[in-house]
């Protein structure tokens, strides 16, 4: 999965964006990688600085936990309007209000999930991978999204990731059926490919 570059017409804004984040002016660059992926959704680059921009954003400056919560109460319609848009298959509005509501619950599990979900019905699997990724930094025994990690990396041949999301599952839930024959079939799949290359 290669990285998709930024489209021409938005590369003076990614430029801005990455300065803004090396200077730690992490709103501007938040202003401005959303303004490009809205455009540019598969600017998987751009999406990836987004998020760290938000990050440390949040570090920077974390609301307090009744700020927090005060904020998850309130965002709640909008996260049902980004459900059902989800539902009716809206993937990209539905990219679009969990990115917004990411953006003042950066730390939610449960919208990084979905973030990741409808990148990935999307086609967007590098920025699904990301944001994945991104979650597992915040709570690495995370099951669902090792479980959705290890199959975007069986989906695309990173046999690597898959099996290192796979093994750990298996530490954290013994018995998975899933994981136990994912990983019976990525040993059978190693062996077919010494075969091909001998």
């Amino acid at each position: 999965m290669a990285v998709s570059a930024v489209p021409a017409d938005l590369v003076p804004y990614y430029e801005k964006g990455v300065a803004a984040y090396t200077q730690g002016s992490y709103e501007y660059a938040v202003d401005l990688f959303a303004y490009i992926v809205r455009f540019a959704p598969d600017a998987t680059d751009a999406r990836r600085y987004l998020r760290l921009a938000v990050q440390k954003r949040f570090a920077e400056h974390p609301p307090s936990t009744l700020a927090q919560l005060g904020m998850a109460l309130v965002t709640l319609p909008l996260r049902a309007v980004a459900v059902l848009a989800q539902w009716q298959g809206k993937t990209r509005q539905a990219i679009q209000l969990y990115e917004w509501l990411l953006g003042r619950l950066p730390r939610s599990r449960s919208l990084l999930m979905r973030l990741a979900f409808s990148l990935a019905k999307s086609g967007l699997d590098e920025a699904a991978v990301q944001i994945y990724d991104e979650l597992l930094s915040i709570d690495p025994n995370h099951l669902g999204a090792l479980r959705k990690l290890a199959r975007l990396g069986m989906k695309h041949g990173n046999d690597a990731q898959a099996r290192q999301c796979f093994e750990r599952l298996l530490k954290l839930h013994p018995g998975d059926l899933e994981a136990q024959q994912s990983l019976r079939n990525l040993d059978a799949l190693g062996t077919l490919k010494k075969g091909f290359a001998a």
